[in-house]
């Protein structure tokens, strides 16, 4: 620890008044969420010693996740928070309202005001996320994205996992568990993440090489939405009753599992997800869902800042893949979030 850190350093790093540090540090109300969030970083970096005066001001960097995206989700934008003032920077996490490239390629392009040195987002498919992209990167406004990559697009990077290694990893899994045969069902939170899709992919070609005695229904789609998903899976069982796995590429677990409890199909489907959270966890260990294959969003945070300070910094510096682990119930105890 290097000591209290003064207000005037505080407002320097957070690019905000004094009087706002004030009220901040002495926890009066009429502060935003996002200046209290880049107040209390940077008083972390500096009395922590992360951060020394080396320019005019510090980085500002914004992060755009899906609203209501979920429980992984939201423990990401507060690791970015965590890491935020790291680096000579501060981050401001804000959020789209989730599965809409309009929404998301509106809050893209209002990141070139002037206000932002760097964007990362989840990314979604879409030409109009492509354009605002594209028009970041004319005024010298870098982008990354984040969990879902964006090929062939003006981004400086991707920090997120190997999808397709994921569904092939879930595929194998799958096929030991479900080894006399029977109909699988993927479920999907729609075409728009690329990631999703390529987990698809991958589950879909290990179960056609090496899991013959399988069949593999059409893909449902839920929108990542509990509900949806609740729906999709209650019908399925109606019309499935050979129905031995199920594998969710994208969130809104929660409808999957209700879904099979009330069908008294709790522990005899097997269920592969991603993402371990109080929930999932909560799940493996009563063995409503066998699987979850989780990437450690603290290090992805890590990496993306040293990502993106590396950009902005002129070094080149693209994130390694995050690996993706096999939690089950078995590994659970010793697995944190």
């Amino acid at each position: 620890m290097t000591g209290r850190a003064r207000i005037k350093e505080i407002a320097a790093l957070a690019n905000v008044g004094t009087a706002t540090v004030d009220r901040v540090l002495h926890g009066r109300s009429h502060v935003a969420h996002a200046t209290r969030q880049k107040v209390l970083q940077a008083q972390s970096a500096i009395e922590s010693g992360a951060w020394t005066v080396h320019g005019p001001r510090p980085w500002r960097l914004k992060v755009i996740l899906p609203e209501m995206a979920g429980l992984s989700t939201e423990y990401l934008a507060r690791c970015f928070e965590e890491f935020g003032a790291r680096g000579n920077a501060v981050v401001e996490c804000g959020f789209s309202k989730k599965l809409e490239p309009k929404a998301l390629a509106r809050k893209l392009r209002s990141c070139g005001s002037g206000k932002w040195d760097a964007v990362a987002f989840q990314a979604l498919e879409d030409p109009r996320v492509r354009e605002a992209v594209s028009y970041l990167k004319e005024r010298e406004v870098p982008c990354l994205s984040l969990l879902s990559p964006l090929p062939n697009s003006d981004v400086v990077g991707f920090a997120g996992s190997d999808a397709r290694s994921a569904g092939r990893t879930a595929g194998l899994l799958m096929g030991s568990s479900c080894s006399h045969g029977g109909t699988l069902a993927i479920i999907s939170g729609g075409q728009l993440y690329r990631s999703h899709e390529s987990r698809e992919m991958g589950f879909r070609s290990h179960i056609r090489e090496h899991a013959k005695h399988l069949t593999v229904l059409d893909t449902l789609i839920g929108q990542d939405d509990s509900d949806q998903n609740y729906q999709n899976v209650t019908a399925l069982i109606r019309g499935c009753p050979d129905l031995v796995g199920i594998y969710n590429v994208g969130g809104g677990n929660e409808g999957i599992v209700q879904a099979l409890q009330e069908a008294d199909l709790a522990n005899e489907v097997c269920v592969i997800a991603h993402n371990l959270t109080p929930r999932t966890r909560k799940h493996l260990s009563e063995g409503t869902v066998n699987f979850i294959l989780h990437q450690d969003m603290r290090l992805l945070a890590e990496r993306s800042m040293n990502a993106i300070i590396g950009s902005l910094a002129k070094e080149h510096h693209e994130p390694s893949l995050i690996p993706i682990e096999i939690v089950t119930r078995e590994n659970l105890e010793w697995r944190n979030l």
